[in-house]
C-alpha cells in the first residue's frame, strides 16, 4: 500500500502516544549505512533477532542480519556517545565492503527506532512516525575477524579535532547527497539535494524517463536542468575558486 508522511508535529505526537501505552506495539530497530561518500550504496537492515524476513519502512526495504549495537545512550556527563556496531562475517559480504570502501571509514550510520504498526503495509503505516535520527560517523574499525567486523561510531555532532574549512573545497562538483530511488519511489531520507521534481536525468546530464536512471553529475549544468537556468541553485560547489599561480 502507498502511504503518505503526516506533518512531523503529528507524527511525533503518534510516537510519543504509542510510546506511553502499557502495551505497545513491537519496537523496531532500522539502520541505513550510507557509503555513498566513498562510491558505494545505502546499504540497509535490521537485527535478524527481532525479524525473520524483510520489513519495509517508508519505501525502503531493510533486510534482517546477524548485529549487535550498543553504546547509543546519552548521559549528563557531558561526552557524547561512541556506540559500537558488530556485524556477522559469516558471507564474507561485509568484509567485501570494507575492502572495497577503504573500511568504511568516514560513513553515515542512521538509527531509526519506530514500532512496528509505523511499518509499510500496516493499518496505521506512516514513515514520518519514528524517534528523532541518530546520525553518527564511521571512526574507526575495531576488529576485522571470520565471524564479525566491529566499528566505533562518532556522533554526527561531535566536531572536536575537525579542522577547517569544514568540508573541501571543489570547484566543478557539488557535494550534496542526491535521491535515492528505491524502485516504489524516491527515498530523500539521506538527500541533502533539495531536489524532489519529476523530471529525471543521468549522470551524463541526458533527460530520461526511467527513475531508475535518475542520477546527478554534481556540475553546474546538472543544477540548472532541475532548478532553472536562471534560478539560485543550490550547489555545494565553488565555481569561483581558481587556481593562482605564485
Amino acid at each position: 500500500m502507498t502511504t503518505a508522511t503526516t506533518p512531523r508535529s503529528a507524527a511525533q505526537a503518534k510516537i510519543a502516544s504509542e510510546a506511553q501505552k502499557a502495551a505497545t506495539s513491537p519496537y523496531v530497530v532500522l539502520y541505513q549505512l550510507d557509503a555513498r561518500v566513498l562510491g558505494g550504496d545505502v546499504y540497509c537492515f535490521t537485527q535478524s533477532t527481532r525479524e525473520s524476513a524483510p520489513i519495509t519502512y517508508g519505501g525502503v526495504e531493510y533486510t534482517p542480519v546477524d548485529l549487535e549495537a550498543d553504546g547509543f545512550e546519552w548521559t549528563g556527563a557531558g561526552t557524547l556517545p561512541t556506540p559500537r556496531v558488530r556485524i556477522a562475517n559469516a558471507n564474507r559480504a561485509m568484509s567485501a565492503l570494507v575492502g572495497t570502501y577503504d573500511d568504511l571509514l568516514g560513513a553515515t550510520l542512521t538509527r531509526i527506532r519506530t514500532f512496528r504498526r509505523f511499518l509499510d503495509g500496516e493499518p496505521d503505516a506512516d514513515p514520518g512516525a519514528h524517534f528523532p535520527l541518530d546520525i553518527y560517523r564511521v571512526e574507526r574499525k575495531v576488529a576485522l575477524t571470520k565471524t564479525h567486523i566491529e566499528w566505533e561510531l562518532s556522533a554526527a555532532m561531535d566536531q572536536e579535532g575537525k579542522m577547517l574549512p569544514g568540508r573541501q573545497v571543489l570547484r566543478d562538483a557539488c557535494t550534496h547527497t542526491y535521491r535515492r530511488w528505491t524502485g516504489a519511489g524516491f527515498d530523500y531520507s539521506q538527500a541533502t539535494c533539495p531536489y524532489t521534481g519529476s523530471a529525471c536525468f543521468k549522470a551524463s546530464g541526458d533527460p530520461t524517463g526511467n527513475s531508475a536512471e535518475d542520477d546527478c553529475g554534481r556540475k553546474d549544468s546538472d543544477c540548472k536542468k532541475r532548478f532553472g537556468e536562471t534560478a539560485v541553485l543550490p550547489t555545494r560547489a565553488f565555481p569561483g575558486v581558481a587556481r593562482v599561480r605564485i
